[in-house]
């Protein structure tokens, strides 16, 4: 695989390099992270911009109780996730189910 790591990654370049890694075990990799070479598999960095924290700071982590969740709880954290209601419009022209 020749890639140029200077360059603006194309959508192609970066699925080349994506579908390399996932051929690779799982120990491989980490065996080429620690050694400092994953750039030799993948040579693409974020953009310059910095990009949001997907993980959450010590203290907000909270430990989860080994009890399985009620009904009640279940379906309330289900809702919690969902879009606000009444975003969804009918076309006009389209019939009522």
């Amino acid at each position: 695989m020749t890639l140029n790591s200077e360059g603006p990654a194309t959508l192609g370049a970066v699925l080349e390099a994506v579908t390399e890694l996932s051929t690779l075990g799982e120990a491989k990799i980490l065996e080429l992270v620690t050694a400092g070479k994953i750039a030799e598999v993948f040579p693409f960095k974020p953009a310059k911009a910095r990009l949001p924290a997907d993980t959450q700071s010590e203290a907000q982590l909270v430990e989860a109780s080994a009890m399985p969740l009620s009904r009640k709880q279940r379906d309330a954290l289900i809702q919690v996730s969902l879009p606000a209601a009444g975003g969804m419009r009918r076309r006009k022209g389209t019939p009522k189910r």
